[in-house]
C-alpha cells in the first residue's frame, strides 16, 4: 500500500502528535478565523465608503448645475 505523502502530512496538521504544537496551530487557525472575519469587514466598509463617495459626488454634481443654471438664467437676465 503506498501512502501518500502530501496526504500524511495533512493528516498531520489535522492531528500532530505533539500537544504543544496542536496548540500552536488551533491558535493559527483562531487567528485566521479572526482575520477572515475582520477582512469581510474591512470590505464591507470600504462598499460603504465607496458608495458614500459615489453619493456625494453626485450630490455636488447636481451643486454645480445648479450653480450653472442660476449663473446662465442670471446672464441672460443682464442681457435684456
Amino acid at each position: 500500500m503506498n501512502i501518500n505523502p502530501d496526504e500524511e502530512f495533512e493528516q498531520y496538521l489535522k492531528d500532530p502528535v505533539d500537544p504543544e504544537l496542536k496548540a500552536l496551530f488551533e491558535e493559527a487557525e483562531a487567528c485566521l478565523q479572526r482575520y477572515d472575519a475582520k477582512s469581510k469587514q474591512v470590505k464591507q466598509l470600504s462598499q460603504q465608503m465607496q458608495d458614500m463617495a459615489f453619493s456625494l459626488d453626485l450630490e455636488c454634481a447636481e451643486w454645480k448645475y445648479e450653480i450653472y443654471l442660476g449663473n446662465r438664467n442670471d446672464l441672460k437676465d443682464n442681457s435684456n
